[in-house]
């Protein structure tokens, strides 16, 4: 404030207090004027060290993890890009980023799909999302200097999202995990990805909530939500707290710019990560039973003396573990190894806890009694691809699905044929300068009829002299090609 303005203001506030004369009285008295407010200390004293020291951990996280989180783009063939809303979440406001940056699907082109990844070991293992690299024939990463690599797929798990790549690279700076269950609600922490292809954006917020889950039924959750601001193109990247250590991967939004984000917590992705490095795939434990969570109107349908807390079993799996063991629909789990389960996402995570062959006891409520049984888990049923799924061989460049009667009906080809359809050829693989391309129909492989897609493929993949003969069917002609070995 200029010193007129405050001379003026002075006498308008004199002027005011003479003004307020005292009732019934002849003479008015002004109070004495006040005095002139101090103005405000300024703002060095205290508060700039520290916002610089806030801002210098933030700018310390972002340089240790930039070596470690990549770009990850994706080419998948024409023939599996769906219509724009195809996510098993589409029309929800939890739709995961199953359409990343795709390219139109108008044209018959092969559809372009990008997102983040973090370096998590010496050996080049990359963590992202299964959504990211679901269905892609060729896999790139680019490094925040600038180098790319191909990379392959070591193993996808779509139940929690996750996925491994691999690349060959040396002098690799691989980022650490946290522990996601010693954050507290309210620490700050940063997202570090690629949003809209804008590479190694970093954003800041808090952890917003824990625990979240219930989005897509089926699925194993166990998300961390946040306000830093994550975006398309972020899928696969890291959330990171201020020790610059994962405690998350960023995996889906509430619409893009309402600042609430969902990450798959670290409590999850580092085991599932390990066993998709070591095994190529996921093997759960199961006792096969279906629950429900006890609520109020339950229990009291139930009867007063039933459990206020627990799962209830609604149904079991035919010979499963649990119905083995003498578990009941009815019946209310309201422990597991001794441990309270308050509902049935406390007796899931138990249960997730162990291997398959491990015993457990439950303690279920049955008719004002208690009751302690043994379960013996056995492995996860459906954990093999779906048959309709393609299978792929990065080696050969190839991918191969059934020869439905629907696709056969649409490629012109005579019913009854046994075959399998190529819906995709990588341009720079041996299936390439084979010839082949997609749309074909292989008859046979080394002059052997082809039973199933992953035998096809390890057959193409193994070594032999000269190459494999195959067998090819393009549109009513038939034809030999010879396929090189894989090197």
């Amino acid at each position: 404030m200029h010193s007129n303005s405050r001379a003026l203001f002075s006498l308008i506030l004199a002027s005011c207090w003479a003004c307020k004369a005292t009732p019934n009285s002849d003479r008015a008295t002004a109070p004495p004027a006040p005095e002139p407010a101090a103005s405000p200390s300024p703002p060095t004293a205290d508060r700039v060290p520290q916002a610089r020291e806030v801002g210098e951990a933030f700018v310390g996280v972002a340089e240790t993890l930039a070596p470690a989180v990549v770009r990850i783009t994706t080419r998948e063939p024409a023939a599996n890009t769906g219509a724009p809303g195809s996510s098993p979440l589409g029309g929800t406001p939890f739709q995961r980023f199953f359409e990343e940056f795709a390219s139109p699907s108008v044209n018959p082109e092969p559809r372009v799909g990008m997102g983040s990844g973090v370096v998590i070991d010496d050996a080049g293992h990359i963590l992202t999302n299964h959504h990211v690299v679901a269905n892609a024939e060729d896999v790139r990463v680019t490094f925040a200097d600038g180098k790319e690599l191909a990379a392959k797929i070591v193993g996808s798990d779509a139940k929690t999202d996750l996925a491994v790549i691999q690349v060959e690279a040396a002098g690799l700076k691989p980022a650490q995990f946290g522990s996601s269950d010693a954050m507290r609600v309210g620490e700050w922490v940063m997202a570090i990805g690629n949003p809209f292809g804008l590479d190694h954006s970093v954003t800041v917020g808090v952890l917003s909530a824990k625990g979240r889950y219930g989005f897509a039924p089926g699925q194993l959750e166990d998300f961390l939500q946040t306000d830093a601001s994550i975006n398309p193109g972020n899928s696969g990247g890291p959330l990171v707290n201020l020790e610059g250590k994962v405690i998350g991967i960023n995996t889906m939004i509430a619409g893009i710019g309402t600042g609430v984000g969902f990450a798959v917590s670290e409590a999850i992705a580092r085991p599932i990560a390990q066993q998709l490095i070591e095994q190529g795939k996921v093997v759960r434990p199961y006792v096969g039973l279906s629950m429900q969570t006890i609520t109020p109107s339950v229990r009291e349908a139930i009867g007063a003396q039933s459990p206020e807390k627990g799962a209830l079993v609604a149904e079991l799996q035919k010979g499963s573990p649990a119905e083995q063991a003498g578990v009941q629909p009815g019946d209310v789990i309201v422990a597991l190894d001794g441990k309270p389960t308050a509902d049935s996402r406390d007796v899931q995570q138990a249960v997730l806890q162990h291997k398959v062959g491990d015993q457990l006891e439950l303690q279920v409520w049955r008719d004002g009694k208690t009751l302690r049984l043994a379960v013996r888990t056995a492995e996860l049923p459906g954990q093999t691809p779906a048959p309709n799924q393609p299978s792929r061989q990065d080696d050969v460049g190839l991918a191969l699905r059934p020869l439905t009667p629907e696709l056969a009906e649409r490629l012109g080809v005579a019913p009854g044929t046994h075959g399998l359809v190529i819906s995709s050829v990588r341009p720079d693989a041996a299936a390439a300068r084979a010839g082949l391309r997609p749309g074909d129909v292989l008859l046979s492989v080394d002059r052997r009829p082809v039973a199933n897609a992953r035998d096809a493929l390890q057959q193409l993949a193994a070594a032999r002299p000269g190459g494999h003969l195959l067998l090819i069917q393009r549109g009513d002609s038939t034809a030999f090609l010879v396929l090189e070995a894989a090197r």
